[in-house]
């Protein structure tokens, strides 16, 4: 009674006069507090033992805003007035196909319709309508304000898109979902697995827009990326079981890079000429760093004609391809240029291929006598904890070679800027949880490029280059 007179200021002050309410009054109080957001309302019982059911959806009608009166807002903060449902969520049938689940907020929505889509700009044909009962759809005329119904193969909407009219349209606000915090590789386990996967993932992010899937260019393997261990593993099973593609998942290489540490002279010389028409280039080359970041330079410095002008871009394709399959341990290699000059060439046996091999070899040598230094990617992390748990979280972030930029306090919890290499934080989801009892959480996004410290350097490489040879003589 007290919590409800503190809603209205005419409550209140009957309350205070008379020390009694009305039950009239009570609900109404609660009715329009829990609309304006300013109550929260906690009921208790058991769905296992079917305790407390009745009261919750009494609670519901007697409480809850009305579906006739809608309180929702538009983008742009009105409230609609024309059609509007919010298709809040996609299932993917193997049988039957998209299932896509509406809400209806206002105006009627009849089978064998059509509407328009916001989010997308087009017409969308509105099939038989359906009710769900469990697993049962049954079919209806129409939805109300408030009711939830299912439609099949919509053509283009997708989760968060407003079905509206072409006339009065109206954009609801869209549903906000988490971003992916745990990445893995996903690989099929099966020739006809390979075959399935692509199309089964875009069924599998479809219906959970919490997944996202993704090729790695760097390392050449898929990516599925979710909120958790346990989420990739429930969503592989999903797909084991909806349909029959059997994947494994397992931590996602990490996208190093090389680099070189000082400048170098080398030649590359491909010479071959035993009989019949034979191969003939010769480049000298330079190589020296460039800043961070600074990618890849080609200069060419030749002065005459010690080698052709059509041969020199062949030198420069060499010199990529080098890169590109890296020195060190296979990874490219950036942030060099590389300076072209001086050469020679044969009357008769040199041509593109030549040089392009003298220039691959060239730059290997002259990299090699620079120096090549490992680089590995650093993520910007920003993590959210309750005060309790701030000083387990920067204990673990010191022994992930982190650095911690600051620490942010608000209302009970602590936001804590730090950057990491990828390399120790690809679990970083899991270690979280357990250290925050399941109550932090992170954002993660790739930063920059920077040196692997030496003292780690030594075993990484070594490791790195075990795993090469294992994967060559695995193929």
């Amino acid at each position: 009674m007290e919590s409800a007179a503190e809603l209205d200021d005419d409550l209140l002050t009957k309350y205070l006069e008379e020390g009694d309410l009305s039950e009239d009054e009570i609900r109404n109080a609660i009715k329009r507090g829990l609309a304006e957001r300013k109550i929260i309302a906690v009921l208790a019982g058991s769905a296992l033992q079917a305790r407390g059911m009745r009261t919750l959806l009494d609670a519901i009608v007697d409480f809850a805003p009305s579906a006739v009166e809608p309180l929702i807002q538009t983008e742009d903060g009105a409230k609609p007035t024309g059609t509007a449902a919010l298709v809040f969520k996609t299932v993917s049938d193997p049988f039957i196909g998209r299932l896509s689940f509406l809400r209806s907020f206002t105006g009627e929505i009849a089978s064998d319709s059509h509407l328009w889509n916001a989010a997308k700009q087009k017409e969308e044909r509105i099939g038989q309508l359906f009710m769900m009962r469990g697993k049962t759809q049954e079919p209806v005329p129409s939805i109300s304000p408030g009711d939830i119904g299912v439609v099949h193969k919509l053509s283009d909407a997708s989760t968060s898109d407003t079905l509206t009219t072409k006339d009065h349209p109206v954009a609801l606000e869209r549903i906000r979902f988490p971003q992916p915090a745990y990445s893995a590789a996903i690989h099929p386990k099966t020739k006809s697995d390979l075959d399935k996967l692509s199309p089964s993932l875009a069924r599998m992010t479809e219906e959970d827009p919490t997944l996202s899937v993704h090729r790695d260019s760097a390392t050449g393997e898929m990516i599925l990326a979710g909120l958790g261990e346990s989420h990739l593993d429930i969503a592989c099973e999903r797909m084991q079981r909806k349909f029959g593609v059997n994947v494994t998942l397992s931590e996602p290489r990490v996208p190093y890079r090389e680099s070189i540490r000082g400048s170098a002279k080398a030649e590359g010389r491909h010479v071959r000429q035993t009989g019949g028409h034979g191969q003939y280039g010769v480049c000298w080359i330079e190589v020296e760093p460039l800043p961070r970041g600074g990618g890849f330079e080609y200069v060419d410095r030749i002065v005459g004609g010690s080698v052709s002008h059509n041969y020199r871009p062949a030198v420069e394709k060499g010199i990529r391809e080098a890169m590109e399959e890296g020195v060190l341990v296979g990874y490219p290699v950036v942030d060099v240029r590389a300076i072209l000059f001086d050469g020679k060439e044969h009357a008769v046996d040199s041509s593109e291929m030549a040089f392009r091999i003298a220039g691959s070899l060239a730059f290997k040598k002259a990299a090699t006598d620079a120096g090549i230094e490992l680089l590995e990617p650093i993520m910007d992390m920003e993590i959210t904890v309750p005060d309790d748990f701030t000083g387990d979280v920067i204990g673990d972030l010191n022994t992930k070679r982190a650095q911690v930029h600051g620490m942010i306090p608000s209302d009970g919890s602590t936001t804590i800027s730090a950057n990491a290499p990828q390399a120790e934080v690809l679990r970083y989801a899991t270690d979280l949880r357990a250290l925050t009892q399941g109550r932090g959480t992170h954002t993660m996004r790739f930063s920059h490029y920077q040196e692997v410290p030496a003292h780690v350097a030594q075993g990484l490489v070594e490791k790195l280059k075990a795993e090469k040879v294992k994967a060559a003589a695995h193929k």
